[in-house]
């Protein structure tokens, strides 16, 4: 009880955090819409006023009314209506970046004495932002295989040049269905890989009905196992669920436990409930199988706590959850939010670790940060 208490509250404060500056975005491009487009009749200017307000006011509340209508009926009007949604949401963002550019054109052609016209910069705003809009809905919806080569020291000789195919934020659900999921196993399964590890996020919290991808998710194939660490939205979605759901299939789920496979160390971590706080390096060593001299690779959703987590002896971090801020310019903020360990692979000494920006979206149906990536690690001696 204290929990779901908790969570309200923290759902509250978010809400009234992010709304405002939801808001604040539609008029913010309401007003550059009427400063590029001006009307010279009264009469015309009020019908613009109230086109847009309906407008906003329709799409705007429609991510919250969708949210609560997909959540209580899984059915396919309400899907597409989540998805619409999303993509306003991501529209809108888009929108106000490209407007933020042309603001700048006409400040900047002030300063130089060259005058734009409105109409021409506020008909490129709303050209850019719709085919950048699409462009990241494309790049979310086409997953491309990333092939990278990581060296452990201590790498037995069976493990050299064989395969780790990594995945993290799918977000099954609403948006990412039953055919994604069948398209993406697919695409797993060509790499032949040795071992499969998802870091998370596999489905998303919005989404009580995940009994549907048992059957996709056992399509996938690895000759060594296929392992599986909670994230955030897992717990948003009820671990409960999601356990009961993974034990159907071939996911083997480590849960602040390891395995052992051919002499490597496959280290799983659980993501902490809302509110809570864990220690990973500190649970791993209470891990009785655990052995920090021998090489190892460790599944944690979120990169973070990296230095303890380096001094414990860990060969390779494989982690997820910062979808590299999914759309520009937020990739700036996740960069300064968890040091330059946001995306890609990273090497310090004996510690390598590799952020995924994700498989699927949150949100809003686009990416235009980076696309929806497939990671392929071969490893190597070092």
């Amino acid at each position: 009880m204290l929990n779901k208490l908790r969570r309200i509250i923290k759902s509250s404060i978010v809400f009234f955090l992010v709304f405002p500056a939801y808001i604040a975005a539609h008029v913010a491009v309401y007003l550059s819409v009427a400063h590029f487009f001006p009307f010279s009749q009264p009469f015309e200017k009020n019908i613009l006023i109230w086109v847009l307000f309906m407008l906003g006011a329709f799409l705007g509340f429609s991510i919250m009314i969708s949210t609560l209508l997909a959540h209580r009926w899984d059915n396919h009007f309400n899907r597409k209506y989540y998805f619409f949604s999303g993509v306003w949401v991501g529209f809108m963002i888009n929108l106000l970046l490209f407007f933020a550019f042309g603001w700048a054109a006409v400040l900047l052609g002030q300063a130089v004495g060259f005058h734009f016209k409105g109409r021409v910069i506020g008909s490129l705003a709303i050209l850019g932002g719709a085919v950048y809009s699409l462009y990241g809905i494309v790049n979310a919806f086409t997953p491309i295989v990333k092939k990278i080569e990581v060296s452990i020291n201590n790498l037995p000789k069976v493990w050299i040049g064989k395969k780790i195919v990594q995945i993290s934020d799918v977000h099954l659900g609403h948006i990412y269905h039953y055919d994604y999921m069948l398209e993406v196993a697919k695409k797993i399964n060509a790499l032949e890989p040795d071992v499969i590890v998802i870091t998370g996020d596999l489905f998303d919290g919005t989404d009580g009905h995940i009994d549907v991808f048992v059957e996709p998710l056992n399509l996938l194939k690895a000759s060594r196992g296929i392992f599986y660490a909670s994230g955030n939205h897992e717990t948003y979605l009820g671990v409960g669920k999601t356990f009961e759901v993974l034990g159907r299939t071939k996911i083997t789920c480590l849960r602040n436990e390891v395995k052992v496979v051919d002499g490597l160390q496959f280290v799983g971590i659980d993501y902490p409930a809302p509110n809570e706080k864990i220690s990973v390096a500190a649970t791993i060593k209470k891990i009785a199988d655990f052995k920090a001299s021998e090489p190892s690779v460790l599944l944690w959703h979120m990169p973070s706590q990296i230095a303890k987590i380096r001094k414990l002896g860990i060969s390779l971090m494989l982690s997820g959850h910062t979808h590299k801020g999914q759309l520009f310019p937020f990739g700036i903020v996740t960069r300064l939010m968890f040091g330059g360990y946001d995306y890609g692979l990273k090497k310090k000494g004996n510690f390598s670790i590799h952020t995924s920006c994700g498989l699927g979206a949150w949100g809003t149906p686009m990416r235009t940060e980076k696309h929806s990536e497939i990671v392929e690690i071969t490893l190597a001696k070092g």
